[in-house]
């Protein structure tokens, strides 16, 4: 099962296995595997530690496992739902664009509304930017709720409430956006890595184990 897991990445690099069926299912059978085949191997182990060399493989599985699941949350985050196609920053940007157009009209909105979003996406440390997104969540409560009162006080047009609510909803998407597709491709770069090294170490178990 552990060896299977890479027909998942040769499927997406290969060009010609690049026509054998939709990604997504490649990609259920790969996270599928990629749960299975550790628990089953936990019951190989008996859930405990053995020699040195089968408890260096049993940690760097778990490890790989851990890092799977970790990833698994980071792809949803980026994904129209776990195995739907990825959003792009692009497409929600152009929807605050025409959400904006709305409100052109009036300056102090439209200014108030600019400052709001240069702070939500403002290029930031990545770990920084983690930190801020429950801040950033608050801070856009707060902005919906002031931004939604003032509204109130010049007009009751209904749609005008609702495009504020959905320019805020529509923000906190490419915030976190960019903060998570960040992550996933240093996950990416951490979990590759970590995967051959399970490979190697799990191959040396074996040979170990017939051997000695």
């Amino acid at each position: 099962m552990m060896l299977i897991l890479l027909l998942y990445p040769v499927r997406k690099h290969v060009r010609f296995m690049r026509g054998w069926g939709p990604i997504k299912y490649w990609f259920q059978i790969h996270m599928m595997l990629g749960v299975t085949g550790p628990l089953l191997i936990l019951y190989h182990s008996n859930f405990g530690l053995g020699s040195t060399n089968s408890n260096v493989a049993l940690i760097s599985m778990l490890i790989v496992s851990g890092s799977g699941l970790l990833g698994r949350v980071f792809y949803t985050k980026i994904h129209d739902g776990l195995y739907g196609r990825k959003i792009e920053l692009k497409e929600l940007s152009e929807l605050l664009t025409e959400i904006k157009t709305h409100f052109s009209d009036n300056e102090k909105f439209e200014n108030a509304l600019n400052k709001y979003e240069s702070r939500m996406i403002k290029n930031r440390h990545l770990l920084i930017a983690f930190l801020m997104m429950p801040v950033l969540r608050v801070y856009t409560s707060i902005v919906r709720f002031n931004t939604r009162r003032r509204i109130q006080s010049v007009t009751a047009n209904k749609e005008h409430l609702a495009d504020i609510n959905r320019y805020c909803s529509v923000m906190l998407r490419v915030s976190d956006f960019v903060v998570y597709e960040k992550l996933f491709s240093l996950w990416h770069l951490l979990h590759i890595p970590l995967f051959i090294m399970l490979i190697i170490s799990g191959i040396v178990h074996v040979i170990a184990v017939h051997i000695y």
